[in-house]
């Protein structure tokens, strides 16, 4: 997962597997459907613990199929919802355990229809916070780059995914009224922000604007929150601006910030300690000599 540009001092933001964007359902042409191959997995044990998967000798597929093997009655897994899940990751062809995300509840969420998700965040859409999937599909097309590789059955991979929580793909709260002297901000039909700079050259010191108001869990420094983001380049004059970075466009969805002090450069952290869940904050920005516009959905907070 990419970091926000010139944010992250002492650490990365971390991905899960690989891993923008309307809250709710996904389409139904996004929906993945069982097959022979995800209808043959079974998956023992308690819900969010590792389970005990088997599956039939030399299992292949074509395509990725998913079933669901205990379903839940959370929210339902739309296009650029940000769940958080733990899996296991099976060879089909001999039945072992390849990989899981160890089930210690630190996994960093996946973002479902996400380019960076590959085949799990294809597989996540149109699912709901409870259930336990089995999903099989082609060894090829684990890689999130991967692309298909002709239509006869191929040497299967299995994963079994429990979707613990989900996010909202967008911030939430009350529109808020605009700031004066601040960039212009308008919203794509999925959330996602385009920012115009004003021909005016960028205030001398940080600033802050709420956009949009929430009323979720206020942030401290102990947190870890969960975003979206937009950064665009606040040039003299306004002649030149760029985007310099956006999980909304660059495929990896949502993204995890610490808020821990060193963790993050202090414009951005003090944008975003007090804040609350559902908020879209302004931020303007200033590191070495430049200033950059941030404009970011507070979406959630990891556990703890």
């Amino acid at each position: 997962m990419r970091t926000i540009p010139a944010l992250v001092v002492t650490i990365g933001l971390v991905a899960s597997l690989t891993a923008c964007a309307a809250p709710g359902a996904g389409s139904a042409s996004a929906c993945n459907t069982p097959g022979a191959a995800s209808e043959a997995v079974q998956a023992t044990g308690a819900f969010g613990k590792q389970p005990r998967v088997t599956v039939p000798a030399g299992l292949t597929a074509r395509g990725t199929q998913v079933s669901v093997l205990r379903h839940g009655d959370g929210r339902e897994i739309g296009d650029g919802t940000p769940a958080l899940i733990e899996y296991t990751l099976v060879d089909g062809a001999t039945g072992e355990v390849a990989q899981t995300t160890g089930y210690s509840g630190a996994t960093a969420p996946i973002t479902a229809g996400s380019k960076n998700a590959g085949a799990l965040g294809e597989a996540l859409e149109c699912a709901h916070v409870g259930d336990r999937l089995a999903v099989a599909l082609p060894k090829s097309q684990l890689s999130s780059t991967a692309t298909a590789s002709g239509k006869g059955a191929q040497d299967a991979a299995v994963v079994v995914i429990d979707v613990k929580a989900a996010f909202d793909a967008r911030a939430t709260g009350t529109p808020q009224l605009a700031g004066d002297g601040m960039p212009a901000v308008v919203l794509a039909p999925d959330g996602a922000p385009g920012v115009t700079i004003p021909s005016w050259s960028a205030p001398k010191g940080d600033e802050q604007h709420l956009l949009r108001k929430g009323t979720g869990a206020r942030l401290t420094a102990k947190d870890t929150a969960v975003v979206k983001y937009t950064a665009v380049s606040w040039t003299e004059g306004g002649t030149g601006a760029s985007v310099v970075g956006s999980s909304w466009t660059d495929g990896s969805g949502a993204q995890t910030l610490p808020l821990a002090a060193g963790q993050v450069i202090e414009g951005v952290r003090g944008a975003l300690l007090g804040r609350h869940v559902g908020d879209q904050v302004l931020a303007v920005v200033h590191q070495q000599g430049a200033a950059t516009v941030y404009v970011i959905d507070v979406l959630g907070v990891m556990p703890r």
